[in-house]
């Protein structure tokens, strides 16, 4: 009889230690899960950023090109939105020549 307490009580232990790991294995998961959404989301939201910046630094550059010249104040703000887009967020060098070609553009003085 204490035979088959014993056999019962540990079988009915590792059914309960089974059941806890099996939970806190699902939890686990359900955060990684989680995280990489965010993860995911994160990303997505960034290349998003890249694309719109990388937008407006073209339409700027362009019409300063068209325009043939450019101010100091302009060319400067060109230059912090392309130190953004392109070292801080990642850009892969789609606005390098723009930009080469609006540092070649004459300054408008003002005055």
């Amino acid at each position: 009889m204490q035979t088959v307490i014993a056999l019962v009580s540990g079988a009915a232990g590792a059914a309960i230690a089974s059941g806890v790991f099996s939970i806190i294995l699902y939890k686990i998961k359900r955060r990684d899960d989680k995280a990489d959404k965010r993860q995911t989301t994160c990303s997505m939201h960034s290349m998003a950023i890249r694309y719109i910046m990388l937008y407006i630094i073209r339409a700027e550059c362009e019409k300063h090109i068209e325009r043939g010249k450019i101010t100091w104040e302009d060319r400067r703000m060109l230059h912090k939105w392309h130190d953004l887009y392109h070292k801080d967020l990642g850009g892969n060098g789609d606005a390098d020549l723009l930009m080469g070609a609006v540092d070649r553009l004459p300054m408008i003085t003002e005055g």
